[in-house]
């Protein structure tokens, strides 16, 4: 269709709006199933980004900035500096959900990520259960775009970087440190106490992310 070709062209830049169905209906002299069809195609192949009572956008990083979209396909090409700057902001927000709603089967779960935590003989084995462990946290909240959000977060991990960053800090002692706080996080939740595991949570985070980066 001859959209896609103006799409692929500077007919619109970067993160413009497109005209409405009607306005393209008309233009190209289409029936609006026709162009529903062809702007489902340019969606799957990332051309357009759609949004209801938003409109429709040409789609680059500059479109997913003027349409307010964090594109989570591309969360392996974030540096892991911005990624643990958002687990800080959203997994203690996470807490009151998990307090409310947290099950017995969630919880045992917890408490079985972190029995294999502490049996782990390797880095690679430990980082599993570390990273198991916090999406039991999240899958505990029962809201299925939180759970989604943190496992697209938590993707960063596959990253070379990562991997490279924690073998250089991840000693015995800090294993150990961390968890331990793992322990205390768990504790806290079973005990349904909220602000203890907010803290408690943060401060976990925050820990990380100094061993990380040095701050």
């Amino acid at each position: 269709m001859i959209l896609e070709k103006e799409i692929r062209s500077e007919r619109w830049q970067n993160g413009e709006r497109l005209p409405t169905e009607r306005e393209l209906c008309s233009r190209y002299g289409v029936a609006r199933n026709t162009l529903r069809r062809a702007l489902q195609s340019l969606e799957d192949n990332k051309l357009i980004v759609r949004h209801v009572g938003r409109g429709t956008f040409k789609s680059s990083a500059a479109a997913q900035e003027v349409s307010g979209v964090l594109d989570l396909d591309r969360i392996e090409e974030f540096s892991p500096a911005d990624v643990m700057e958002c687990r800080l902001i959203f997994e203690p927000g996470l807490v009151p959900h998990v307090v409310a709603r947290a099950t017995k089967a969630d919880l045992d779960r917890m408490t079985e990520c972190l029995k294999r935590g502490g049996a782990a003989t390797s880095l690679a084995e430990f980082e599993h259960w570390d990273t198991e462990l916090h999406d039991a946290i999240a899958a505990a909240t029962h809201n299925s775009i939180a759970t989604s959000m943190y496992r697209s977060l938590a993707r960063v991990r596959k990253q070379a970087r990562w991997g490279a960053l924690k073998a250089w800090i991840m000693t015995p002692e800090r294993m150990k440190k961390v968890q331990a706080e793992h322990a205390a996080i768990v504790a806290a939740l079973r005990d349904r106490d909220q602000s203890q595991a907010q803290d408690l949570l943060r401060k976990h985070l925050l820990n990380v992310r100094a061993y990380m980066f040095g701050e």
